[in-house]
């Protein structure tokens, strides 16, 4: 279908939806007309049976009335034997014949059709006889008006058989007319699905490389196919991909020059502030010592931010491997690097795990621990706690890094995971953060296989949560 379909899918998407409304609407029309024309041919075969059934009904009827009159008429005639009777019979008669021949004509009468004939001649003989003639003969009435009764009777039977018939007509009239709308209508849902089928593909491709260009995915090189507007939608996106690789290659460069050339005179202010700090160019005042100490902080500082830019450049490059880990030496390394801002804000640590280890990368692992750990002692209370708590669930290893103090504002409890982006809350620590610590921490875990989500379901606590592969998954497993 879709070879047909490319080939029958005009280059302009106006001119596809154009022709789409003609042509679906096309067979409605024609089942209108149709349907219109099928009920004036029904209307007409009802008019003409019901006229034809009241018209001989009417006939019949007439004729038994005139033969009543005509047998009333004679008999008066022959005991007044007046003329005027006399012609008044022939007229009656001349009425009954003018009646009888259409009738006999639209009623298969059979031996009655000869029989009433004869006695009409009967009758017309019966106009010239004398009185005494008459009465004798005004017995053929008898027979006469038997044939009336079986003529009324024949009427009115084949009345009913032609009402039947064309009850039967209009059933079939009616069984065409509905098979007519349902094949039109087949077609006009056949042509409505083949032009959403034409419309909608080139959509879903587009919607498709929308979602791999968020995702990061190579973009699908085939062009789309269908109108040319959607084609040159999907060339441009194509477009926007490369270039936003593009981007990413020359941001990625400029951090590594850029934390490159930034270690050079990193160094050189390490050593001249360490060298005045040890005194070897001779005493220091204490004005001295406290500037001294505050290169010395700033250097540390500094350096922290470049490792963080190099964290950040190396996490979306080096190959993660998936191997089991030991978490107890990773906290304990990374709770003795903030040993001191810890004891300085009076936090109680405690610990709550157990003896599982989690598939994970040993270096994004670290990255990790050490950037939840960081942010829980700049953004605790003062006299706080932090609990960290590891177990094994039946999906996943789950850590947690929970630290007492003000909660996340809903605002920000996704912007903070945005690379160079922080929360609106006031930073609690000496230092001022770059807004990237999160960011690595995210992008290490889902480098990992792993999760990295905030937890606001605790009242009086800010708690991150790490998903991770647990040890004895094959699907993970590089060994």
């Amino acid at each position: 279908m879709s070879n047909v379909a490319r080939g029958f899918a005009p280059r302009s998407l106006l001119r596809l939806v154009l022709i789409a409304f003609t042509l679906v609407l096309l067979p409605l029309i024609l089942l209108i007309i149709q349907n219109s024309r099928t009920l004036e041919q029904v209307n007409r075969l009802a008019e003409e049976g019901m006229q034809s059934a009241v018209t001989d009904t009417r006939r019949v009827s007439d004729m038994n009335d005139l033969a009543l009159d005509m047998e009333r008429t004679i008999r008066r005639y022959a005991v007044l034997e007046a003329p005027d009777l006399r012609l008044h019979y022939l007229r009656l008669l001349e009425r009954y014949r003018k009646e009888m021949e259409p009738l006999l004509q639209g009623v298969d009468a059979g031996e009655l059709d000869a029989s009433l004939r004869d006695q009409l001649v009967e009758l017309v003989d019966l106009a010239q006889a004398g009185g005494a003639q008459i009465r004798e003969r005004v017995s053929i009435f008898d027979g006469f008006n038997r044939a009336n009764v079986e003529l009324d009777r024949l009427a009115r039977e084949q009345i009913d058989v032609r009402i039947a018939r064309i009850r039967e007509q209009v059933a079939e009239v009616r069984r065409r007319m509905w098979l007519l709308s349902g094949g039109l209508g087949g077609a006009s849902l056949v042509l409505a699905l083949l032009f959403t089928y034409l419309i909608i593909r080139p959509v879903r491709q587009l919607e498709r490389r929308i979602q791999g260009l968020g995702a990061g995915v190579e973009p699908d090189e085939r062009p789309i196919s269908g109108p040319a507007e959607l084609v040159e939608l999907g060339e441009r996106l194509n477009w926007l991909h490369h270039r936003l690789r593009e981007l990413e290659a020359q941001k990625l460069q400029f951090l590594r020059h850029l934390s490159h050339e930034l270690k050079t005179p990193l160094a050189s202010l390490r050593e001249g502030a360490d060298l005045l700090a040890e005194k070897v160019t001779g005493p220091l005042t204490a004005e001295q010592e406290e500037i001294c100490e505050l290169l010395v902080d700033n250097s540390f500082r500094l350096q922290g931010l470049i490792e963080q830019l190099l964290d950040y450049n190396r996490i979306q490059q080096v190959q993660v491997y998936h191997r089991p880990v030991a978490l107890p030496p990773l906290l304990e390394e990374s709770l003795d690097a903030h040993r001191l801002a810890l004891e300085n804000k009076g936090m109680k640590v405690s610990l709550n795990l157990d003896e599982t280890q989690p598939l994970a990368d040993n270096h994004r692992l670290r990255l990790v621990l050490e950037n939840l750990i960081s942010n829980a002692v700049n953004y605790g209370e003062q006299g706080g706690e932090l609990h960290i708590e590891a177990r094994a669930g039946e999906q996943e290893y789950v850590l947690s890094v929970a630290n007492t103090g003000q909660p996340i504002p809903v605002a920000d409890r996704e912007r903070i995971f945005e690379p160079f982006v922080q929360g609106s809350q006031e930073r609690k620590g000496v230092l001022k953060g770059s807004g990237i610590g999160l960011s690595i921490a995210r992008e290490a875990a889902i480098s990992m296989g792993g999760r990295l989500t905030l937890d606001s379901t605790q009242p009086g606590w800010v708690r991150f949560e790490l998903g991770l592969p647990r040890h004895g998954n094959k699907e993970h497993s590089d060994e």
